[in-house]
């Protein structure tokens, strides 16, 4: 690991880690932000669920994966996670009229920005897609190499 991904995680971690422990410890206040969403989920889903409920769930999920993120394991599963859990955060905001504001909503999105690379960083490694369409050309290769010799070996010459 480089040493600004052993810095630059633990940092953007610490915002989310700490988001995640308010709404854990004080839902009801953070109850307001999905509110939006939960009326949106009964209405569309008629699936009636507590807004305290959906805020504590998102705190939770934002302490794990922060953790996760701030010591390195799973960092593009737990950012991915992390932007999810924020997004529920921010677009219930700005959905809810009573709280609805552009105050710090450039903040929110820088920190969503940067959990949204992390999402994405594979650290130099390639990627699942890359190393699966590489197999799949290398497996081929040895197909057809293994094909020919077959073909060699059944013809009379």
């Amino acid at each position: 690991m480089s040493l600004v991904r052993l810095i630059a995680r633990p940092m953007l971690a610490s915002a989310y880690i700490a988001n995640g422990l308010v709404r854990v410890k004080n839902p009801d206040v953070a109850a307001s932000s999905v509110q939006p969403i939960s009326a949106l989920a009964k209405k569309k889903l008629d699936v009636d669920v507590d807004p305290a409920l959906i805020a504590r769930a998102t705190g939770v999920a934002q302490v794990t994966a922060g953790s996760l993120l701030a010591i390195g394991k799973f960092p593009r599963l737990s950012s991915s996670i992390l932007v999810t859990t924020y997004l529920v955060e921010v677009v219930g905001q700005q959905l809810n009229k009573e709280t609805r504001s552009t105050d710090g909503l450039l903040a929110k999105t820088a920190i969503l920005g940067g959990a949204l690379l992390a999402s994405v960083d594979t650290a130099g490694k390639p990627g699942l897609a890359w190393r699966a369409q590489h197999a799949a050309e290398d497996l081929w290769r040895e197909v057809e190499r293994t094909s020919a010799k077959a073909v060699d070996a059944v013809s009379p010459n």
